[in-house]
């Protein structure tokens, strides 16, 4: 119950944190394989963002226009991967990406524990939710690779 409390929170948050114009950007994930890779982390007290190679870990995800995910993490030289499905989903204006691990559930960056991860389409990037639950907060950008 609280955990879906957290996740509607975080619905009304980001649409009043969203300008108009940011609501009306392209949505990502309509040009075949698109490369996100995590730009940032923050953490729950004041100045405790990383970016780069600073992080406690390297991480990107592959989405592929046929709904499926690919997603790799490096962290301490150890590469872990995950793949799955994913849907993209709307709530008003917000639109999310919602992410069903079948393989990999270690990588799973949920507050949730029923194999499903949310991202949400913000301002040009992809935010992660896990904050919500004192997870890391993660920033990804589209890659131009």
């Amino acid at each position: 119950m609280k955990a879906s409390t957290l996740f509607f929170c975080m619905i009304i948050l980001l649409s009043a944190c969203n300008s108009n114009s940011d609501n009306e950007a392209e949505v990502p994930l309509k040009n075949g394989i698109e490369k996100w890779e995590l730009v940032r982390m923050t953490g729950s007290f004041i100045n405790s963002e990383t970016v780069g190679e600073d992080m406690e870990w390297q991480e990107y995800y592959l989405f592929n226009p046929n709904g499926t995910f690919f997603k790799s993490r490096k962290r301490d030289e150890v590469i872990t991967q995950a793949m799955g499905t994913y849907e993209v989903l709307e709530e008003g204006d917000n639109k999310y990406y919602e992410l069903t691990y079948e393989t990999g559930k270690s990588l799973i960056a949920s507050c949730y524990g029923n194999g499903k991860e949310i991202l949400f389409y913000a301002r040009g990037a992809l935010n992660g939710t896990w904050n919500a639950c004192d997870g890391p907060g993660l920033e990804y950008k589209l890659s131009s690779e």
